[in-house]
């Protein structure tokens, strides 16, 4: 008898074992659960008191929350960790992020700009770029809790896009017995881009987890963004998750069944004008279509047409109208300079040109240009 109340006794201690196990493991699951309502609280903190929700993406162990604020004309992306409940990234981006034709600030009142936008700041460079015409200020900087870039406008000192992380960035160590054996951040991007088959490289971290390393890269193409992983070791890429990009956010709802653009009031970026590019835009106006400055999500025209122009300055467009082409909006049009004649495809949330032709115009060739090749609004 005492032989089966002894084992009785064990295994209802063995039973009681299991459930306070259980108990415990459900008590910190419960626990470190995190919401949509309770990510969008957190990262409510991180943005300005204007902005206003607009998505968000939810993956295996972060939330993406994304903002908009339309009264400066900015969005934003939070990343939360699920587990820690704590913000892992924080990302601005002006609507109209293009940079400047002259450069009025210093360095040093670029430094003070950033210090100051960013509090705690203790390490800075800055460094001045031009790309496609336009000059912007590239700031790097770190602090004893955060570290990230920013790109501001040389001459209006408005901060047109940032990435700021939280925590520590990890290094690829130096010691004789590791250096060399890893991928450096241009062979892991690289290697991303392949797996791709193409886009450019938003962000790229690198990380460590029981001892290995690892590039975390957010990857944009086609309107679309991918997470992958590629092992810093092997070189191994693989994509952990994939979503519609926010900063080339695009709202269904402004579009009729017959793909007609109707501008909406909700959702996604402000338009612009886009008045940090060249301003001679030509007389395209009234091909432009139904793209007047509405909170649509797309760019507006006048943007588009900088964008054009700050590529070929000087140049006269003679055409542009807005399309949706398989479920991506696009600015479509035709630009003059000199002796030659630029076809162009403009992603009309994002900016980027997708698509560029460059012809030479043969004057004494009449097949080359019959008269339906004129538009109405040519500049003579």
């Amino acid at each position: 008898m005492s032989k089966f109340i002894n084992k009785r006794n064990g295994i209802i201690a063995a039973i009681a074992v299991v459930l306070i196990i259980a108990a415990i493991i459900l008590s910190t699951t419960f626990t470190q659960a995190m919401t949509l309502d309770e990510a969008k609280e957190i990262a409510k903190k991180y943005v300005p008191a204007t902005a206003t929700f607009v998505t968000s993406e939810e993956e295996e162990n972060k939330f993406e929350v994304m903002f908009h604020d339309d009264k400066n004309e900015e969005g934003f992306e939070v990343e939360i960790n699920k587990e820690t409940k704590q913000v892992k990234k924080v990302e601005s981006q002006l609507d109209n992020d293009l940079g400047s034709k002259t450069v009025k600030l210093t360095e040093s009142e670029v430094k003070n700009i950033v210090k100051k936008a960013f509090d705690g700041i203790t390490s800075i460079s800055v460094n001045l770029t031009k790309d496609n015409g336009l000059y912007e200020y590239e700031v790097n900087f770190k602090s004893n809790d955060f570290y990230g870039n920013a790109d501001v406008n040389p001459e209006t000192g408005a901060i047109l896009e940032s990435t700021i992380k939280y925590g520590t960035a990890v290094t690829i160590p130096t010691d004789d017995q590791n250096k060399g054996d890893l991928l450096t951040y241009k062979e892991a991007e690289d290697a991303a881009i392949k797996k791709a088959g193409g886009g450019f490289v938003k962000d790229i971290d690198l990380e460590r987890k029981n001892g290995n390393y690892y590039y975390e890269i957010e990857l944009v193409k086609d309107n679309m963004e991918y997470d992958y992983i590629v092992d810093a070791k092997t070189g191994k890429v693989s994509l952990e998750h994939e979503h519609e990009s926010y900063f080339d956010y695009d709202d269904d709802d402004d579009w009729d069944d017959d793909d007609h653009y109707n501008p909406g009031t909700t959702g996604g970026n402000s338009g612009n004008t886009g008045s940090g590019g060249n301003s001679n835009t030509g007389n395209a106006g009234s091909n432009s279509g139904n793209t007047s400055n509405n909170n649509s999500g797309l760019i507006s025209a006048e943007k588009a047409k900088s964008i054009v122009l700050a590529k070929i300055p000087g140049a006269t467009i003679t055409k542009i109208h807005l399309e949706k082409d398989d479920g991506i909006y696009i600015y479509e049009g035709d630009a003059r300079l000199g002796n030659y004649e630029y076809e162009f495809e403009i992603n009309a949330s994002s900016g980027v040109i997708i698509g560029w032709d460059k012809d030479r115009i043969d004057y004494d060739d009449d097949d080359d240009y019959d008269d339906d090749d004129y538009d109405d609004d040519w500049d003579d």
